[in-house]
């Protein structure tokens, strides 16, 4: 009894660590929006040169989650958070000091790594977590960091209503890491293997799906909804200012209810993807995103459509990541290999969206931020409509398509 005790124990204080670490992330990648344009003003710099921090910090993301794959395979994942901790909270705690543009690109640029090689280093720990339910606890885990993101936007607007800065925001968010770090005192790490069949080579089966149409497909739809979900939030609460629909502290707060809904969303997702096939929660999610991107799109100056747009948007968007995969997982094997190409190609999404939008900003005025975003949104669409009429063919393999 008191050994299963201290498993309860111990599996309850390792689960806390990894959602704890999860919310840090999420706020990490949330601060930056919201504060772009106090950081231009901050660096005297332009807004269309500045917006170069969101392609930056998302090659630098890639870097560190591909970095992490084989630092947290060779060295102890604990010890490693306790370094990249630290640094995630260094680089925030500095980002209000700098003056320099290309110096706040670069402290970004390698906060976004120490972030990277986080998330992917408590993915990893989690799975190693004995006796655990896995799915639920993902859920959980993605969910947490969709609190971060609704969190963080929160604090910048508490800083600019204290001193009208973003200062005491991002030294706050700074000094949450050590709140993390106290977690990993005396906490062994979780020694379970991770799943066999993640660990074997690809059977030949799978290398004939690594060349399918359909991981193209899916692959193509990742790279335009996450471009959409993430560029949206970005510049969100630029184009809310520079289209005279709120001030500052409004336009932060509406990006904190997109992620707020985007959250709640996720929280949502976990009892209703038990019941709802994964075929037809995709379909309600892009419905929901058409229905709010277009009400944002089609009256460009209502300040109450903005915000309603925002959010059924952050609602419907926030479930199909999680969806897509389990989606994809009933129609093929879904080995490390294929998951990574997912990832990285919603990735690039988020690149190249934000990159574009950036380079058009300041010549064609805040309403191209729709524009490039709904046309991204339209490129989805026509990836998922492919989707469905792949997915009729495996439809006959497994119920759960």
């Amino acid at each position: 009894m008191k050994y299963e005790v201290m498993k309860l124990s111990l599996k309850t204080r390792w689960i806390l660590l990894y959602y704890s670490v999860m919310i840090y992330i999420g706020m990490s990648s949330a601060v930056l929006g919201p504060s772009l344009l106090k950081l231009v003003e901050q660096t005297n710099s332009s807004l269309g040169f500045l917006s170069n921090i969101f392609p930056a910090r998302a090659f630098s993301y890639l870097a560190g989650s591909w970095l992490a794959g084989i630092l947290f395979d060779k060295y102890r994942g604990h010890k490693l958070l306790t370094i990249i901790l630290p640094v995630m909270g260094i680089t925030l705690g500095l980002i209000p000091f700098l003056s320099d543009p290309m110096s706040l690109i670069l402290v970004s640029m390698i906060m976004a790594i120490a972030t990277g090689l986080a998330d992917v280093g408590c993915n990893s720990l989690l799975f190693k977590i004995p006796d655990i339910k896995i799915g639920p606890a993902m859920n959980g885990l993605h969910l947490f960091f969709g609190l971060g993101s609704f969190l963080a936007p929160l604090i910048l607007a508490g800083s600019l209503q204290l001193n009208e800065g973003i200062e005491w925001g991002y030294w706050g968010l700074a000094l949450f890491s050590l709140l993390i770090l106290i977690q990993l005192i005396r906490l062994k790490e979780p020694m379970k293997s991770l799943n066999n069949s993640m660990a074997q080579d690809p059977t030949p089966r799978d290398s004939s799906v690594m060349n399918s149409r359909l991981i193209w497909v899916i692959a193509l739809f990742f790279f335009a909804f996450v471009g959409v979900e993430v560029g949206y939030g970005d510049w969100l609460s630029t184009y809310t200012v520079q289209s005279g629909l709120a001030d500052e502290t409004a336009a932060v707060l509406l990006t904190s209810t997109y992620f707020g809904a985007f959250t709640i969303s996720r929280l949502i997702s976990i009892p209703l993807a038990v019941k709802i096939k994964p075929k037809t929660y995709l379909i309600g999610d892009m419905v929901g995103m058409l229905i709010g991107l277009g009400l944002i799109f089609l009256f460009p100056g209502q300040s109450l459509l903005l915000w309603i747009g925002t959010i059924i948007l952050g609602f419907s968007v926030a479930s199909i990541f999680p969806t897509l995969l389990t989606f994809a997982e009933s129609m093929m094997p879904m080995t490390g290999k294929i998951t990574s190409w997912f990832y990285i190609s919603g990735s690039i999404g988020s690149i190249v969206v934000s990159w574009v939008i950036g380079r058009m900003v300041e010549g064609m005025g805040p309403i191209i931020i729709i524009r490039v975003i709904s046309l991204t949104l339209i490129l989805a669409l026509v990836f998922f409509m492919l989707l469905l009429w792949i997915s009729k063919k495996h439809s006959g393999q497994s119920p759960r398509v």
